[in-house]
This record gives structure tokens, C-alpha cells and sequence, in this order.
């Protein structure tokens, strides 16, 4: 199984939102020019299959009042095209906190996405913790090791002037990692977009519940330091992403393919990179 572990499904206003911020754009060497060409779900389907690539995995976040209209939106658009699959999100700060777990556990969803500096909150916050100490008790009801997937915009206070307390940046998820041993985390862009290398080899060390996925990372790391993260964190705790829309799985493929042949992965673990882990830990 081909599995893209992190893709979005952005609006126009989020997309033209990019592009008026042509340093970030040149500092993430995002695609942005052609981004609305790919807000689409339709398009992101098709060019899963024509490259290959079985499941795509589609992130969501929202603010407080908007979760639960944001989670019915996803789950009705995944459930159009075969390749496209959903997570929740949720707001630590929102009403029926427990009632939205489980509603989205019921619906056959085991993972949640936020973007703390975009759905300003402080990842570890005492209304955090609860909400992650919640859905660690309702997953155990339930036989589920939740996910949570961490966005790790390290400069997004400088880009967007985000609450720089709202940063999910390399010291916070490994206090989270370490709070939470019931949930299974990922940390997006291998772990800091943007962020200073040195935390991420400080904080991030390997954990049995942290995953990293490769978005974007291919972009702004360099080789060595990609690779140095592949081979401290083993090929069964990395999963493919491309970050859709500002990158396309045919480049993705062949950059990420690249760089784990570079770490001496085999062919195993480039299996696993690729689809295996995702298929173990979604359940797909």
C-alpha cells in the first residue's frame, strides 16, 4: 500500500492567503502560484492514481465554533473519491469536547489533526492537556491508540504574527509525547518545519508513540540533515507526505524515494516509509 499521510483540501481565500506572503512562499519553496489548481478533491484523487498512490490522507483543522461543521465537511468529501481519506480535528477550547471524540471514533476515524498557531491555542496548555488526557480515556474504551497529528510550523509567529506560545515547535511535542504515551504522534515536516536543527536533534529523540512524516522536509532541510533524521528515527517511525497542495506526489515521490535510498534504506523500509507504517497505524 501507497500511502500520502498529509494533504489539504484548501479554500481560494487560504490559497491567495499564501501567496501574499512571497517570503514564506521563497522560504518553504512552496508551489504557491498554482495552488488553486489543486483545491479541488477531485484533482488530488486523480493524480493519486495516476501516480500510484492508494490512500490519501486529508487533514483538517477548524476554530472552536467551527469543529464539528469542519469534520461533517471532510467526511463528506473523502467519502466521494475512493483514494481520499480523513482525520478529525478538534479545539481545546470548544463545547462538547468528549461528545466530538466520539463521535468521530464512531465514524471510523482513530486520528485528529491541529494546527495550534493557526487554531490559536498553546499545545500545552492545561486545555490541552485535558482534551488529549479525554481522548486518551475514550480511545482505551474503545480499544483505539489514538493519532494526533501536530502541524510544526516553527516561524509561523513570523509569517502570519501568530501567538508565538501557539507554536508547536520540538521541545513541546516531546513534552507531549512523554505526557501521552496513549496516543500516537506525528510530527509533520519531520518535526519542525523551519525549525533550528539543533532542537530538533535536542528534543526530538525516538520515541515507541512518535511517528515524523516527510512533508515538505525534502524542501527545507538539507540532504544531511534529512538524512541524519531518517536514520536517528528508524524507517518504522517516518511516513510519506506531500503536503498537497504546494507539492505534487510525482516530485515527492522521486525526492523522498532519493533520500532514503541515500539513508541505505532497503527496500523494506522504503515500504514502509511509503505505506506500511501508515497502514499499521490508520488501520487502512
Amino acid at each position: 500500500m501507497f500511502v500520502d499521510c498529509h494533504c489539504h483540501i484548501f479554500t481560494e481565500r487560504i490559497v491567495a492567503n499564501i501567496n501574499e506572503r512571497p517570503d514564506m512562499v521563497k522560504d518553504l519553496k512552496l508551489n504557491a502560484k498554482d495552488g488553486c489548481q489543486r483545491i479541488d478533491p477531485s484533482v488530488l484523487d486523480e493524480s493519486a492514481e495516476a501516480n500510484g498512490v492508494d490512500v490519501c490522507l486529508l487533514l483538517p483543522s477548524a476554530l472552536p465554533g467551527e469543529v464539528r461543521a469542519e469534520n461533517d465537511r471532510f467526511i463528506r468529501m473523502s467519502a466521494k473519491f475512493p483514494r481520499l481519506r480523513t482525520l478529525g480535528t478538534l479545539h481545546p477550547m470548544m463545547r462538547g469536547l468528549s461528545d466530538e471524540i466520539q463521535r468521530i471514533f464512531d465514524f471510523g476515524i482513530n486520528g485528529f489533526k491541529f494546527s495550534s498557531f493557526s487554531q490559536r491555542f498553546d499545545p500545552l496548555s492545561p486545555e490541552s492537556n485535558v482534551m488529549l488526557t479525554e481522548m486518551e480515556s475514550l480511545g482505551r474504551d474503545k480499544a483505539i491508540q489514538p493519532i494526533v497529528v501536530f502541524d510544526t510550523f516553527a516561524r509561523a509567529d513570523s509569517y502570519f504574527r501568530a501567538n508565538p506560545d501557539h507554536l508547536t515547535i520540538p521541545s513541546k511535542i516531546a513534552e507531549i509525547v512523554h505526557r501521552h504515551p496513549g496516543i500516537n504522534f506525528i510530527g509533520t515536516h519531520m518535526g519542525g518545519l523551519l525549525a533550528d536543527f539543533d532542537e530538533l536533534r535536542r528534543y526530538l529523540l525516538p520515541a515507541p508513540n512518535l511517528y515524523l512524516d516527510t512533508s515538505n522536509a525534502g524542501h527545507t532541510l538539507t540532504e544531511d540533515q534529512f538524512i541524519e533524521l531518517l536514520r536517528t528515527h528508524g524507517a518504522s517511525s517516518v511516513l510519506f507526505g506531500t503536503d498537497w497542495p504546494w507539492f505534487v506526489h510525482e516530485h515527492e515521490i522521486s525526492t523522498i524515494g532519493s533520500l532514503l535510498v541515500k539513508a541505505c534504506f532497503d527496500e523494506s523500509d522504503q515500504a514502509a516509509v511509503f505505506g506500511e507504517n501508515a497502514r499499521r497505524l490508520f488501520g487502512l
